[in-house]
């Protein structure tokens, strides 16, 4: 840096200063990553754990070991394991910050590369697992410990066995995705960011009596709004989680008027109980309210039951079809061909008359089928009987469909898993929302082009006029 004084002549002098060493270490691009592949003296690094690792994978990547000369919070020293070779490393804290500048890397081996040391090279889990990282950023991605193996053969020359493959894959998710127990630790700022974000959404934490994490509920304010929109029927599911520490995941969910999957709600509980679910229902009920003919849709979960009895008195409870129908098969061991089509035809009814006559069929087959099927109820299962209109919902594809998206997302930490679920509607909603303002009919897309494909049909048709007599 230079400066302009005057002196006692009135002359301009011109004093030079040395530049500020710490405006010079900032001027370089801090590195982040430690899958940095090229290396070099001047680079600077955001930590001492990160030009670690770096050194660790280019290591790797360069088929050589090297060990450790000096460490400390402000100097990183590393040799090469052959004591006669001259290759170093070294790299110290700026101004004793955080930060690391590489002073001094010579690259050139001088030792043989075809010692026994470099073919025996360390192969940490931790080295590995930060190479592979990348592979499991997607929920959805399978890399598997398999693969593995065959990528750090063919790509680095580095025959691991399965277990060390299986280490550096847990390595890596443990990187990607921290430990387990601390995702629960993150929850209370999630949820206060969560309203924050998400104005007039609902979110509950519960905790044990020994303060520990028991159940999450989350309604976000984009659901809330759009419920008014929908079909009054809710579909309700449990799934297992295959985290760390388990659990099951709950969600609510319905149809738009565009025939669409509409998630409501989604919960983590410890298992399905009458507990976990009573306070499911009861948090739904706070975000939901009630709506005239709304009607809950499950399996015939004894706990759900009890719950809507509870929370939602003398709201219609109803079953899927195909639980139903999985009973009668693991019931009932005679007859299951003629069954089949004779019970989905029954349930599925408009008439009374219908439903009778083929009530009568199944009979005929096995009475005792018949007798199952009052003993839980007509109204549970058939559409003719419903005490309000349970539309086309009849079956569990609503629920199963959200499980299939989700599927991978439940070997997720549980904050990761709720980020998921967030996204994941939050995605659904733009999309729905595009597709909204594109469309200028009454009705939505999928319902316009089925009427759309029958008004089609129709032209070919001929219509002819009937003379009816009626008897008087």
């Amino acid at each position: 840096m230079n400066l302009l004084f005057a002196g006692s002549s009135g002359s301009l002098n011109l004093l030079e200063f040395p530049s500020s060493p710490a405006i010079e270490e900032y001027q370089s691009e801090i590195i982040t990553e430690s899958t940095q592949t090229y290396i070099e003296e001047g680079q600077v690094y955001q930590d001492k754990q990160t030009v670690a690792a770096a050194m660790k994978n280019y290591s790797v990547m360069h088929k050589f070991q090297f060990r450790v000369k000096r460490s400390s919070h402000r100097s990183y020293w590393l040799i090469c394991v052959a004591e006669s070779c001259k290759w170093h490393f070294k790299a110290t804290s700026i101004n004793d910050s955080a930060m690391f500048k590489i002073r001094s890397f010579s690259r050139q081996h001088t030792c043989c590369l075809m010692d026994e040391t470099f073919i025996q090279r360390k192969r940490t889990a931790a080295v590995v697992g930060s190479m592979v990282v990348p592979k499991y950023c997607d929920p959805k991605t399978v890399y598997t410990p398999k693969d593995i193996q065959t990528d750090m053969l063919s790509e680095h020359g580095l025959n691991l066995s399965y277990m060390q493959a299986w280490r550096a894959k847990e390595k890596a998710l443990q990187f990607l995705r921290g430990n387990p127990s601390d995702s629960y630790n993150k929850l209370p700022k999630y949820f206060y960011i969560l309203e924050e974000t998400y104005p007039g959404s609902v979110v509950k934490l519960k905790k044990a009596a020994d303060d520990c994490f028991l159940y999450a509920f989350v309604a976000l304010c984009t659901s809330i709004s759009g419920w008014q929109h929908c079909r009054p029927v809710v579909v309700v599911d449990g799934t297992f989680l295959k985290s760390a520490y388990r659990g099951i995941m709950l969600t609510t969910s319905t149809m738009d008027a565009a025939g669409t999957i509409f998630p409501l709600a989604y919960t983590v509980v410890d298992s399905e109980n009458d507990a976990s679910w009573k306070w499911f229902f009861e948090q739904f009920k706070e975000a939901y309210g009630e709506r005239p003919s709304m009607c809950v849709v499950s399996d015939r979960n004894e706990s759900i039951l009890k719950a809507t009895s509870i929370v939602y008195p003398g709201m219609p409870y109803y079953s899927y079809m195909w639980h139903i129908w999985t009973n009668i098969r693991s019931k009932f061991k005679k007859g299951h061909l003629q069954l089949h089509e004779l019970y989905f035809a029954t349930a599925r009814s408009y008439t009374l008359d219908e439903f009778n006559e083929r009530m009568l069929k199944i009979k005929e087959v096995d009475p005792h089928v018949k007798s199952y099927l009052y003993d839980i109820g007509y109204h549970r299962w058939t559409r003719v009987h419903a005490t309000v209109n349970r539309t086309f919902t009849m079956t569990s594809n609503i629920a199963e469909s959200l499980n299939a998206v989700t599927k991978e997302a439940r070997e997720l930490p549980i904050y990761d898993l709720l980020g998921y679920m967030r996204s994941l509607l939050e995605r659904w909603t733009k999309e729905k929302l595009l597709k909204a303002k594109g469309t200028f009919t009454y009705l939505g897309y999928k319902f316009n082009k089925e009427l759309d494909e029958n008004n089609t049909l129709s032209q070919k048709l001929r219509v002819k006029s009937v003379y009816f007599v009626q008897k008087k």
